[in-house]
């Protein structure tokens, strides 16, 4: 689950800017004019973005005939990129690797796990009902677990809170029943931030 920031830009023949965000084994977070999308080895996205192989280390893409191997040096083709600064949460994984964080839910404080697995913040029924999230106000989504396919309600959560970091409608999933016992920080909210590591730290950045 190691991610690591890169902010590379490729601006090719049709002018299209390209950003590569976020790096782990198999897959690379990229954005297009602003469009961001997840590309897994093999995948082509927006444009004829290839991705060629990624690691936690690199990527390699090919885009317009231009094969790169996008390492974690901040670079920038045809010009400097300027980082700023931004608010942060650095986090320490537990002793089974894992990383957890206490965040607010419309004010209301939530334990979540961070899951780049999981396409959106996910919470139990249970759970939701503590939150008073308006669940059955929510579009029916089927829903593959670990256990099966389940229906699920896809809701619009007000804001979201992780430490300085504050995101507004943001969709997530509550599942039927109890589980997940802890809710899932997912893409729906990490898609927006800017992930790296630090050695075991993991630190989300706003943009």
């Amino acid at each position: 689950m190691a991610w690591f920031l890169l902010m590379l830009l490729i601006s090719g023949s049709a002018g299209a800017e390209v950003r590569v965000h976020g790096l782990f084994n198999g897959k690379a977070l990229f954005s297009m004019d602003g469009e961001r999308f997840l590309l897994r080895d093999g995948e082509t996205g927006p444009e004829g973005l290839h991705l060629l192989r990624a690691t936690s280390q690199s990527a390699l893409v090919d885009y317009q005939g231009q094969r790169r191997e996008l390492t974690l040096e901040r670079g920038r083709f045809g010009g400097v990129y300027q980082p700023r600064a931004r608010a942060e949460l650095r986090i320490q994984p537990d002793s089974q690797g894992g990383y957890f964080v206490r965040g607010l839910i419309n004010g209301r404080s939530v334990p979540f796990v961070i899951d780049t697995g999981a396409t959106m913040i996910t919470f139990s029924e249970a759970e939701a009902e503590r939150l008073r999230l308006p669940v059955s106000a929510g579009i029916e989504v089927p829903v593959e677990t670990a256990s099966g396919r389940v229906v699920g309600r896809r809701v619009v959560l007000d804001e979201v809170q992780i430490g300085d970091l504050r995101e507004q409608r943001v969709d997530a999933i509550v599942l039927p029943g109890d589980r997940p016992t802890v809710s899932l920080l997912g893409m729906s909210l990490l898609s927006r931030l800017d992930i790296r590591n630090e050695g075991p730290l993991l630190i989300l950045q706003a943009r």
